[in-house]
């Protein structure tokens, strides 16, 4: 089953959901039904500014498995990787742990750290990163251990469950982006045992650019400082009519972390619009059929071409990369899907296919007749 129906590509096969994921029709929707709003801003209630970000609280929630007040409404993966990194009461010698190839989401925030004294060691993944590799990097002063769930150029999904027990026994934050995973693959941030996840919302949350959301253990709610105070954060800030009565005394869970205009209208009704749809077909299932359009294209594979993203059930993903014998062939490629407006990525000298649930066979089937045109 495909839901290509639900989207409006044009004549495009569009195969980048790591990318950008597209916003399904009722997003698009829920874009013009904002417009209208500020074509007449009457019809604006004031109780918006608390009931959009709520929903997108609400649809969001059962991608992480966790409850709507764990998480913050932000504008992407950077934002909460640097909240986390801000929030922290740092002292020289303090130390953090991080692999290398991650996004620079993942990685500059901390490495921004090293001009307080923070030391920040980066790990090697060839191959993958193992737990064995966390486990001889930690010393009696690691504070943090930073990773991505799905690694953005390979597609390798992390064990994250194993790193994250590691990292609650020994009282050390683990931090997950988390951006190429929620939306396409399982994710629960309870058996993963995370103290925070970011995500951007622009991938596989279907969402506008300039969204994301901001997971927050409860037990750490209250061990991070909120580097800026959102007015709407705070109890009674509902009451317009009693603004200048209000003080610093933030609502419960991860809602003081919202971005500054949470309910930016443009963003949030979308997002959640595009979170419903998604929530009514089930990750579970979003997976399944990712999947089984990755394996329809590594069967498909012509000579000259090779997979380099994991296979095993245990690390696979919605990313597949595609390598050929050679750099030009790969370029080669890259340059006969552009010609047939056909939508793949080149990242890391690869070729990154990231198939959704606006995807057929069909679409498939045309990628790899330009592999085979060589």
């Amino acid at each position: 089953m495909s839901w290509k129906n639900d989207f409006d590509l044009g004549g495009t096969t569009y195969l980048n959901g790591a990318n950008h994921g597209p916003l399904p029709r009722v997003a698009i929707d829920a874009v013009n039904e904002a417009l209208e709003w500020k074509r007449d801003p009457s019809s604006i209630d004031d109780s918006i500014y608390f009931t959009l970000p709520n929903r997108v609280r609400q649809a969001a929630a059962p991608f992480f498995n966790c409850h709507p007040e764990d998480l913050a409404v932000t504008t992407g993966a950077s934002a909460g990787m640097s909240l986390l990194a801000g929030g922290l009461e740092w002292k020289p010698k303090d130390h953090v742990v991080i692999p290398a190839g991650e996004f620079p989401a993942v990685y500059l925030p901390w490495v921004a750290l090293r001009s307080s004294g923070v030391e920040v060691t980066v790990l090697p993944t060839d191959g993958g990163l193992t737990t064995g590799q966390i486990v001889d990097a930690l010393r009696s002063t690691t504070r943090v251990v930073a990773v991505g769930h799905v690694n953005f150029a390979t597609g390798y999904r992390l064990d994250v469950e194993t790193i994250g027990r590691i990292c609650r026994d020994r009282g050390i934050a683990f931090v997950i982006d988390a951006t190429q995973s929620v939306g396409s693959v399982p994710f629960d941030v309870r058996t993963a045992g995370a103290s925070v996840v970011a995500a951007a919302g622009y991938k596989w949350m279907l969402s506008p650019y300039g969204t994301g959301v901001f997971y927050v253990d409860p037990e750490w709610v209250n061990r991070l400082r909120v580097p800026f105070v959102n007015w709407a954060t705070v109890n009674g800030s509902e009451n317009f009519n009693k603004m200048t009565e209000l003080d610093i005394d933030f609502r419960a869970g991860a809602a003081r972390w919202d971005a500054p205009e949470t309910a930016s209208f443009l963003n949030c009704n979308p997002m959640a619009a595009a979170l419903e749809f998604l929530g009514q077909i089930g990750v579970e299932k979003v997976f399944a059929y990712t999947r089984s359009l990755i394996d329809r294209l590594v069967d498909g594979l012509p000579t000259g071409f090779r997979v380099e993203s994991s296979l095993a059930d245990e690390h696979r993903s919605s990313i597949c990369r595609l390598v050929g014998d050679d750099q030009e062939l790969t370029r080669a490629a890259y340059q006969r899907c552009l010609q047939a407006h056909i939508s793949v990525s080149m990242r890391e000298s690869g070729l990154r296919v990231s198939p959704g649930v606006w995807n057929s066979e069909g679409d498939i089937d045309r990628l790899l007749q330009q592999l085979n045109s060589q």
